[in-house]
């Protein structure tokens, strides 16, 4: 039993070495590629505007929401039983645990951020989960294409 747990580390230790370099240059180049290159924000509708700023931001969908008036845009169809079930959910956080700013759930497939700013509530679905920075970036280009958008 000794001997074969000696060679069992001795052997996930060799097998495990990983010598691979990160290949720098081209992550440079990818970083200018993807930072000069932005999808335009054009659209008639909130919808097309929201699918949009969803492949810019590399999310799945956006839903705005009101907690007094339910839904107000989705990029992805009829979002009024999300917008109710996130409400409920953002006012039990905040009435049992305290005021919170970001929520963020893991589903099986995706990840679930909600984000309260001002009176607006921001559901956002994307694969991997996003940092309260990234979702308040997001949050405010959604508000201001909306805005021209209504100003046209």
């Amino acid at each position: 039993m000794g001997l074969y747990y000696i060679l069992a580390r001795l052997a996930a230790k060799v097998l495990d070495f990983d010598d691979t370099v990160v290949p720098r240059q081209q992550l440079i180049v990818l970083n200018d590629v993807l930072a000069k290159r932005h999808p335009p924000i054009v659209g008639k509708e909130a919808r097309e505007i929201l699918q949009c700023i969803k492949k810019k931001h590399l999310v799945n969908s956006v839903t705005v929401g009101k907690s007094e008036n339910g839904v107000v845009f989705s990029s992805e169809g009829d979002g009024h039983a999300e917008v109710r079930s996130a409400v409920a959910l953002v006012k039990h956080i905040n009435s049992n645990i305290g005021k919170a700013d970001v929520v963020a759930l893991r589903g099986e497939r995706e990840w679930l951020s909600l984000l309260s700013l001002d009176s607006s509530l921001y559901i956002v679905r994307a694969n991997s989960s996003l940092s309260t920075i990234e979702l308040r970036a997001l949050a405010k280009e959604v508000e201001g294409a909306l805005k021209k958008q209504l100003r046209a």
